[in-house]
């Protein structure tokens, strides 16, 4: 049986994880351990299914776990709630980035040459071409395409349809909105976000909200 400790609660990232994991592992055994972090009264994804045939997996809370050193992690999460996940799982068990496993759909695309992290997650029908470099929990959604030479930075989210072309850096935490185009060598600053159906045609820094077409800076984004 292939066992996995899923880090963190949230249900609609949790359905696409064993999605993929049984797309990974067909025809064998699986099971995932998922440890909440935050109490059920405060997490607003608890109405939504998760459960995947193939994979036995059993929820238990945080306080109430003790790691198994020997098997895999999984950030429980493929948004915003990624960082905070792993952050809180290394201060309080000391799980750090080795740890964490890679889960890629079989049917992504991912070139020879491309350079992958730990804890990054591909979603079915994306394309990471040649010598992209995909950094630690890098998210790459459903039917995105990542250009040759790009640099997506830790913890860097690409919602789905987004392309992203050759010989760009994207900042970590970045959040590259649904159906969005960044052209070849754009930067996009740390913590930035770009608006769903964006076209980027030019530098974007960091700490900002920018949409459109052509993407502009529409605000900054408040600390915390």
């Amino acid at each position: 049986m292939h066992q996995f400790q899923i880090l963190g609660q949230s249900n609609f990232g949790i359905s696409v994880l064993l999605d993929c994991l049984a797309a990974m592992c067909p025809e064998q055994e699986l099971r995932a351990d998922i440890i909440a972090n935050l109490p059920p009264e405060q997490n607003t994804s608890l109405a939504y299914a998760f459960e995947t045939p193939g994979v036995h997996s059993a929820v238990h809370f945080y306080s109430d776990w003790t790691p198994a050193p020997e098997v895999p992690c999984i950030v429980g999460s493929i948004g915003k709630g990624r960082r905070p996940i792993f952050e809180f799982f290394r201060e309080r068990f000391g799980i750090t980035e080795d740890r964490y496993f890679n889960t890629i759909h079989p049917s992504a695309v991912v070139a020879l040459t491309a350079l992958l992290g730990r804890g990054v997650h591909i979603s079915p029908l994306s394309v990471v071409a040649p010598f992209a470099e995909l950094q630690d929990f890098v998210v790459v959604n459903r039917n995105v395409s990542i250009g040759h030479h790009t640099v997506l930075e830790r913890f860097a989210t690409v919602n789905p349809g987004a392309n992203v072309a050759g010989a760009c850096r994207i900042g970590a935490g970045v959040t590259i909105g649904a159906g969005a185009t960044v052209v070849d060598q754009i930067t996009i600053g740390a913590g930035s976000i770009i608006g769903a159906g964006s076209l980027v045609t030019r530098d974007i820094p960091a700490g900002v909200i920018a949409y459109g077409n052509p993407a502009k800076v529409i605000r900054e984004i408040s600390p915390g």
